[in-house]
């Protein structure tokens, strides 16, 4: 299926939710940047090694204003530089649905939930964090503890965002 034209988002209505937006059917999802971190294997893409037994998974998504493109751009530029560079990753990866208002999804495993709160509260994000709530119709994003032997998929990121919508 080839993503819609960017152009014809501006001949639907814009949603007023973050469930509107996120019943967006994101099927032309791309993978922007694959699995990559000190986890990964640069060559394959592949796990270097067996995940630990357990382990946290961390995922944001939001929907950027069109005129927020290239400042959202650069924002990501200066996140990505502190993700690689964090303590505790294990690998991130990242994706854009254009059909969905250019939806952005992020997604990160960490070795634990101590280090996930320091790339949270690192000055990095949390400056990005407060210019991104002017440069966005709409954000969300969701942790959890993980036991799976297999990297997390964006179908699943949006299972559980769907459910932490509907316990709300």
């Amino acid at each position: 299926m080839t993503a819609e034209p960017i152009a014809d988002l501006a001949s639907r209505p814009v949603p007023t939710t973050v469930e509107e937006f996120a019943a967006c059917d994101e099927s032309d999802l791309e993978i922007m940047v694959p699995w990559t971190g000190p986890g990964i294997d640069p060559e394959t893409g592949a796990l270097k090694a067996p995940l630990p037994d357990t382990y946290v998974v961390a995922t944001s998504g939001g929907w950027p204003k069109p005129n927020a493109i290239e400042v959202a751009t650069e924002l990501n530029r200066v996140l990505l530089e502190e993700l690689w560079g964090r303590e505790g990753l294990i690998a991130a990866t990242f994706a854009i649905s254009q059909k969905c208002w250019m939806s952005s999804r992020a997604l990160a495993v960490w070795e634990d939930e101590e280090a996930l709160t320091g790339f949270l509260q690192s000055e990095g994000h949390m400056n990005a964090v407060r210019k991104t709530k002017k440069l966005a119709y709409a954000w969300e994003g969701t942790r959890w503890v993980s036991h799976s032997p297999t990297l997390p998929t964006f179908d699943e990121v949006r299972a559980r965002l769907a459910q932490q919508r509907r316990n709300k």
